[in-house]
């Protein structure tokens, strides 16, 4: 049998095309492990840090500012069409994230006054007295800004802080923001606020966005006082019977 078998082998097969065949299935191996280095293990890691090492400071170098009138042109017209009503706040934020560009330095007083320009939109007008000078409208209500030091281990470098905006009238609108900052860094950021997706963005206001953004930008948190107090005035207006 195993001659017969050498035998039709032979008529089947010539010397050229047996060296053919192994020459393509050696090319095939070859080309396999290969392909198989570089799609995981020490030949992949090395590639990758290679292409990192090219790309990531071109990246960061390239000006893409010649490219967002164009983007806010084009989102501006999606956000109005009327396909995307029902999704309207998340385009609206959305195009908010990724035009509106950020100052590299914020004090802390001015996120304050960010804060109170939020409740003064927002806050409850339950239980609020209504006063008359020029014109009816609702008594303020008295808040307060506060930083805390958090402990930390004497052996860390990391130092963590939490800014905090309160007034006793409306608990919901009442806000703890951490930040931090490493023992060679002057200036706190803020810290991450956990994960943000695209439906998340329909949830998400004015004064959210703008911790997101200052966030995504890094910028630099300044503390300039330790403590502050400012008045929330609401903008509701009280409805008002002379009868």
């Amino acid at each position: 049998m195993k001659e017969e078998l050498l035998k039709m082998a032979q008529e089947c097969l010539s010397e050229e095309e047996v060296k053919e065949i192994l020459k393509k299935k050696f090319k095939e191996s070859i080309e396999s492990a290969i392909g198989s280095a570089f799609r995981w293990g020490d030949a992949e890691k090395a590639l990758k840090k290679k292409i990192n090492d090219v790309m990531v400071p071109y990246i960061e170098k390239y000006d893409f500012s010649e490219y967002l009138p164009k983007l806010d042109t084009v989102l501006t017209e999606i956000v109005n069409s009327d396909a995307c009503i029902e999704n309207k706040k998340i385009l609206e934020n959305f195009k908010e994230l990724s035009i509106k560009q950020e100052e590299k330095e914020m004090e802390v007083t001015d996120l304050f006054d960010a804060w109170i320009a939020m409740c003064e939109k927002k806050i409850s007008t339950t239980g609020l007295e209504v006063e008359f000078d020029d014109g009816p409208h609702y008594e303020s209500v008295s808040c307060e800004m506060l930083i805390e030091e958090c402990e930390r281990s004497t052996w860390s470098s990391l130092h963590r802080a939490v800014i905090i905006f309160e007034n006793e009238h409306d608990e919901e609108l009442n806000m703890e923001i951490p930040i931090s900052k490493w023992d060679f860094e002057k200036e706190y950021t803020l810290d991450s606020l956990g994960c943000v997706d695209i439906k998340s963005l329909r949830y998400l206001g004015e004064f959210d966005m703008l911790l997101l953004r200052l966030q995504r930008a890094g910028t630099k948190i300044i503390i300039n006082e330790m403590e502050a107090g400012g008045e929330i005035c609401p903008e509701e207006e009280p409805e008002v019977s002379f009868s």
